[in-house]
């Protein structure tokens, strides 16, 4: 996990009678970070210390499925370099497969 040294201040909030507080400034400083397209199944490890302070730490689960991509770091390099040539250039158009899915695979 990143190691992050420095926070900044995005507000200040009180507890409500039900000793819940809003982080409607912290979401929106997450926006900014993270993009709104990453907020979908964000959760939150609460880290307290022995001084008191409170840190939220943004996280996603990952499916079971998925999770050997991140167990292979050669799999999870592929994929990266696909992304990074998809970004690159442009992509040349293959056709549809549909014709081969009886295909035998060697």
């Amino acid at each position: 996990m990143a190691r992050v040294e420095s926070f900044r201040t995005v507000g200040r909030g009180a507890l409500d009678s039900k000793s819940r507080i809003s982080l409607t400034r912290v979401i929106r400083e997450l926006v900014k970070v993270l993009g709104t397209g990453n907020l979908e199944g964000l959760t939150f490890k609460i880290q307290v210390n022995d001084a008191g302070q409170v840190l939220l730490s943004p996280e996603v689960s990952i499916p079971a499925c998925e999770a050997w991509l991140y167990r292979n770091p050669q799999a999870l390099a592929a994929v990266h370099s696909g992304l990074r040539e998809a970004e690159q250039g442009p992509l040349v158009k293959r056709g549809a497969f549909a014709g081969f899915e009886d295909d035998e695979i060697d």
